[in-house]
């Protein structure tokens, strides 16, 4: 399950929000592409028995998500960081060459 779960931020694009608990609201398929198309029926997918037919998240993707309060409440202000920026999907980014 994805659409739903917490996990934790390790990126650097959103300031202030690096080490911090975001719940995922939905994933924006091929985000990250410069022929990404916000308007494609299969862009912002927001259940996981879709986003499974499809293939699941890539290193292309950007994820829908919100901060988690204190009292494990969700802001009202949604951010879309890259997938790989994410704990749970960091294991999708390609290792830097030494």
């Amino acid at each position: 399950m994805v659409i739903g779960s917490s996990t934790t931020y390790l990126g650097n694009e959103i300031p202030g929000l690096k080490g911090q608990q975001v719940r995922i609201f939905a994933v924006l398929r091929g985000g990250l592409r410069p022929d990404a198309n916000p308007d494609a029926d299969d862009y912002y997918v927001n259940d996981n028995e879709t986003l499974a037919r499809l293939g699941g998240v890539t290193a292309e993707d950007c994820i829908d998500a919100a901060p988690i309060r204190p009292d494990g409440t969700t802001s009202f202000v949604h951010v879309d960081p890259r997938a790989v920026d994410l704990e749970c999907f960091a294991h999708l980014q390609k290792p830097s060459a030494q």
